[in-house]
């Protein structure tokens, strides 16, 4: 995760002109996004996939409340209801992960959850402002905490599958997840696209099934058609007043 920091936003620093804000927004996003990725990967060192997956997409659930605090994102109900209809998906398809976790590894992804949910309302409140010199920021200090953890604690075994793994999540994971995330909350209310994030394990259930070329269980297709719906509900609208609502 380190590397992935450092290396992601090194690209953004020479994208984006050179330029790292450091004022109190732009640090609160890195702030958000280091404690966000560290809680997560610790809590992963402790919980089940199962309970990773249902405790990490409790984010649209912070979410929303975080937007109206922050930025007074007024609460709608499609949305609410779309992220809870969502996760009760995200429920249904880690019945088929095993499961079986301590205390706190649920805790640290709780948090992880929380923190997600932090900078992307902070993404949204930013959205006049140049989007790369913000992800510039976010990475290049977001990757002070990692780096010093890492040194207290090194554990890399250097090989080229971690050459690899390295290389996918700064291109991918890294540079285009974050340029695609910044702008969808550039461009939408935080209760709607953050619920679109329910649509990360839906699509996990046919990318996996393709990959093992295997028939997903029936309770992973009914977990996914539900987060769908979820999705569904929360970008539904009934007139063009609320995309312009979104667009403002």
């Amino acid at each position: 995760m380190t590397f992935r920091y450092v290396f992601t936003g090194s690209i953004f620093y020479f994208l984006g002109g050179r330029k790292i804000p450091l004022d109190r927004d732009a640090l609160l996003v890195a702030g958000c996004s280091s404690v966000s990725t560290l809680a997560w990967a610790v809590g992963l060192s402790y919980v089940s996939p199962g309970d990773s997956a249902v405790l990490s997409y409790t984010m649209p659930l912070f979410s929303i409340p975080i937007a109206f605090v922050v930025i007074r994102e007024k609460v709608l109900g499609r949305e609410l209801l779309g992220a809870l209809v969502g996760f009760s998906g995200v429920i249904v398809y880690s019945l088929t992960l095993r499961h079986g976790s301590q205390p706190v590894g649920a805790m640290f992804t709780l948090v992880g959850a929380v923190f997600w949910a932090g900078y992307s309302v902070y993404y949204r409140k930013l959205r006049n402002r140049e989007p790369i010199p913000i992800l510039t920021t976010q990475f290049l200090v977001g990757s002070i905490p990692g780096a010093v953890g890492s040194l207290l604690f090194p554990q890399i075994s250097p090989g080229i599958n971690v050459l690899f793994d390295v290389v996918y999540l700064v291109l991918f994971s890294g540079v285009v997840l974050f340029v695609l995330w910044n702008g969808l909350l550039r461009r939408g209310r935080v209760g709607r696209i953050t619920t679109m994030a329910l649509a990360v394990p839906a699509m996990t259930i046919l990318v996996d099934s393709i990959r093992t070329l295997t028939l997903p269980s029936a309770l992973a297709v009914i977990g996914g058609v539900v987060m769908f719906i979820g999705v569904f509900i929360a970008n539904w609208s009934r007139d063009s007043g609320e995309a312009t609502e979104d667009s403002a």
